[in-house]
């Protein structure tokens, strides 16, 4: 697996200016006790689809992959979250595909008691390293990205399960199903 100096660089950088808005909105909010604002984290793992273009290579997989993330609710209906998202290694004969990136999502919750289910929306710039001894090959860019989900709280607990599409113009299917859990911290 390879390691990806430039996509840590830049969720973290994410983290500390996701972080910097929660401690302002935090101080801003400080004497409202209505249990709607919150930082999370978590994690998720499960399984991911990959097939890319017949045309542009023959690359096909079923993986593992996993995402991390971290985010903030400042009400019950609302949440934006900035995600790593990492599918795994795509094969296809002597080539193969490393496909991950970093994204920020839109969460818009329904107003159901006890569940958590959503809608996501957003931009994941993904990179693609295609090795091939015939045609080696770099893809970077900001694609969209789109899933429904569900999830339940013990207090500052979370379940989640969560299916993602990402529109990858070299591929006909990035997806992830992830099983995940998270950790309220406000």
């Amino acid at each position: 697996m390879r390691h990806n100096g430039s996509l840590l660089h830049a969720f973290i950088s994410g983290v500390v200016l996701l972080a910097a808005t929660v401690l302002s909105v935090g101080a801003a909010r400080a004497d409202d006790d209505s249990g709607l604002f919150g930082l999370y984290a978590g994690g998720s793992v499960g399984p991911s689809s990959e097939r890319f273009r017949p045309d542009a290579y023959s690359l096909r997989a079923q993986n593992t992959g996993y995402q991390a993330e971290v985010g903030i609710r400042p009400i019950d209906l609302f949440a934006a979250e900035l995600d790593y998202v990492n599918f795994g290694r795509a094969y296809g004969g002597v080539n193969y595909a490393d496909t991950d990136g970093v994204g920020v999502s839109a969460l818009g919750f329904l107003p159901i008691p006890l569940v958590d289910v959503y809608g996501r929306v957003g931009v994941t710039n993904l990179r693609t390293d295609v090795s091939s001894p015939y045609q080696p090959f770099h893809r970077s860019g900001a694609d969209l990205s789109y899933g429904v989900g569900a999830g339940m709280h013990w207090g500052s607990l979370g379940a989640r399960v969560e299916y993602q599409r990402f529109d990858l113009s070299i591929a006909s299917t990035m997806s992830l199903t992830l099983f995940g859990v998270s950790w309220t911290f406000l």
